[in-house]
């Protein structure tokens, strides 16, 4: 396995302290007698000399946050004893470090109200993007299965990890919001440009899979996502495009996707794919979106039917058909009406 670039030490990523001031579950409040002495015992395995009692003590704490019935304030503080291993030594560590974060970052999201800076969730994400760089690609993969689940990220921090080239504080982002300083950091920058070119095709799709859960987040993150998406159709992987494919449809389904000429002709290639399931996906993408040109609209419908003649078999075509004219109704009676004057009707 080919190493990823290494982190520069000068430029270190967050460390727990800047997210938060919490210190742990307090040992003299009797609503605490249950998990939370057991999350205190667990958390000083954690940071034990040896490796297997760290791992042990990540996923006993992994076991309780899943349980569901911990108190306030433990998902922060096992966070806390996630990210101070997420430089361990050991790759079986790091792993299940970014795994107990994936599973903090859940829970917290489930708040309906995030307390403390606001800056604390985009420090949390910035933390775990520079782990979707780690030297091992199980780590790679776990990081961006996590960053998957992250809610409330600034547009700013989002574009950035599209971007290999840094968002400078002074110019402000793409979104036309600039970055505060603190939140400036080079490892984290790019990381699903690199995490879409990895050598590991596990690590491109769960690249993909976090692309489009967190476009749901932002609009424009969404429009420059699209970008990346796109070029990877062509993928050697099956597997890295049907996940692309997967991405693309949540996108569409929430209204996220929006398609431009440039990225027609990957579409109408996608329906004369040599796979069923491939082009089920695209067709129904099609029957998603919302398109702006009533050239792009002839060129989808010429090729649905171009793609039927091939492929009679794939009877959803028609059903997909009578998508796209239901959402271009005006694109749909202009075409009507060309018929009706060229046939005479």
């Amino acid at each position: 396995m080919d190493r990823d670039e290494d982190l520069p030490a000068s430029e270190p990523c967050p460390t727990f302290a800047k997210l938060a001031s919490f210190t742990g579950p307090s040992a003299s409040t009797s609503s605490y007698a249950g998990p939370e002495v057991e999350v205190r015992a667990l958390a000083s395995m954690a940071t034990a000399l040896y490796p297997l009692a760290r791992a042990e003590g990540l996923r006993g704490l992994s076991a309780v946050l899943e349980k569901g019935n911990a108190g306030s304030g433990v998902a922060e503080y096992c966070y806390g004893c996630a990210a101070e291993l997420l430089r361990d030594e050991d790759e079986g560590i790091r792993l299940g470090a970014v795994r107990l974060a994936g599973i903090c970052v859940e829970k917290i999201a489930m708040r309906e109200e995030l307390s403390g800076d606001a800056d604390q969730i985009d420090l949390i994400f910035l933390q775990l993007s520079s782990m979707a760089r780690d030297m091992c690609a199980k780590v790679r993969i776990e990081a961006f299965d996590a960053l998957a689940k992250m809610q409330r990220v600034s547009d700013g921090v989002l574009l950035q990890s599209l971007s290999k080239k840094m968002i400078k504080t002074d110019t402000g982002s793409a979104a036309g919001k600039k970055i505060s300083p603190k939140l400036i950091f080079p490892c984290a920058a790019g990381i699903f440009a690199h995490g879409i070119e990895d050598e590991f095709y596990q690590v491109r799709a769960a690249a993909y899979k976090a692309l489009g859960a967190l476009a749901k987040l932002s609009n424009q993150y969404a429009q420059k996502a699209l970008d990346l998406l796109m070029d990877m159709m062509n993928d050697d992987t099956e597997a890295v495009r049907l996940q692309t494919l997967r991405t693309l449809l949540d996108m569409a389904t929430y209204g996220h996707l929006s398609v431009q000429e440039k990225h027609m002709h990957m579409f109408l290639g996608i329906l004369m794919d040599a796979n069923v399931i491939v082009r089920n996906a695209a067709r129904k993408i099609l029957g998603f979106v919302k398109l702006p040109k009533l050239q792009m609209f002839k060129s989808a419908l010429d090729g649905l039917i171009a793609g039927l003649e091939k492929d009679p078999e794939d009877q959803d075509t028609y059903g997909i058909l009578f998508s796209i004219g239901k959402n271009h109704g005006s694109f749909s009676a202009n075409i009507a009406k060309h018929l009706a004057k060229e046939y005479g009707i």
